[in-house]
């Protein structure tokens, strides 16, 4: 397993390449935190976000994530891609092999351990252990999540649904929503189905986010989203500029 080796020029360097492609290759990042996470949760509760896995930018998306809610923030990674790209371990990702059982309960321990440590911290997981369409259902995940939970307790659940989504720029929007959290406590993880029916309830609460998801952005309704990045212009967005023609609404 290769652990993450966090340092703070490390992770400078790799926040400047994702923000910079973040900028470069979406038009706009629209972002929502629809659950709470105050400062009593935050020094006694860690947090652990499920997210759905359908692009290859989804390690940025968490990375961009963790700076706006303001945690230490972890993530669990292929180890081959780690392998491949091992400067994201500066900046809090670690490896897991699913087709190893021992080596995947090696990092989850691993998970464990570093949610332990210290408050304020979060990791993230992709439940489903692949990328998928973003529309195919039923989700179906592994249940290293929580089995986590079993491992450390209590502990907060959020789903996460990530949607990419071309509207009337030449660069598509970037929409992220951070959902309503579950409490897992000590007595939940003590009954006898627990690894299967909290497994099931992680789906039912991420399809339930994604759905709604589909649904506002369909609708164009953005009303809950802040803007926290504008990208850089498109071909359009400067034509129009420079003819001093009105811009089209997004929506």
């Amino acid at each position: 397993m290769i652990p993450a080796r966090k340092f703070l020029l490390g992770e400078r360097l790799v926040w400047q390449l994702i923000d910079r492609s973040l900028r470069k290759y979406f038009d706009c990042i629209y972002f929502r935190m629809r659950g709470e996470y105050t400062d009593e949760q935050r020094a006694t509760l860690p947090m652990i976000i499920c997210a759905n896995h359908f692009s290859w930018w989804d390690g940025y998306v968490v990375a961009l994530v963790q700076r706006l809610i303001k945690v230490d923030g972890y993530l669990m990674m292929e180890e081959k891609q780690l392998r491949r790209y091992f400067f994201f371990a500066w900046a809090g990702c670690f490896s897991v092999d699913r087709q190893n059982p021992r080596s995947a309960l090696q990092s989850l321990k691993y998970a464990a351990k570093l949610l332990k440590e210290r408050p304020g911290r979060m990791v993230c997981l992709f439940p489903q252990g692949e990328i998928f369409p973003n529309d195919r259902r039923p989700l179906v995940f592994y249940n290293g999540a929580t089995y986590l939970a079993r491992l450390i307790n209590p502990v907060l659940y959020y789903p996460m649904a990530i949607r990419i989504e071309y509207l009337a720029e030449q660069r598509p929007a970037l929409f992220i929503s951070l959902g309503e959290p579950i409490l897992i406590n000590s007595e939940q993880t003590k009954e006898r189905d627990f690894l299967q029916s909290c497994t099931k309830r992680l789906e039912e609460s991420l399809t339930a986010e994604l759905d709604q998801l589909r649904a506002e952005v369909l609708a164009g309704d953005y009303s809950e989203f802040k803007t926290v990045i504008q990208g850089k212009a498109s071909t359009n967005r400067i034509f129009d500029t420079l003819l001093f023609r009105k811009q089209i609404d997004r929506q």
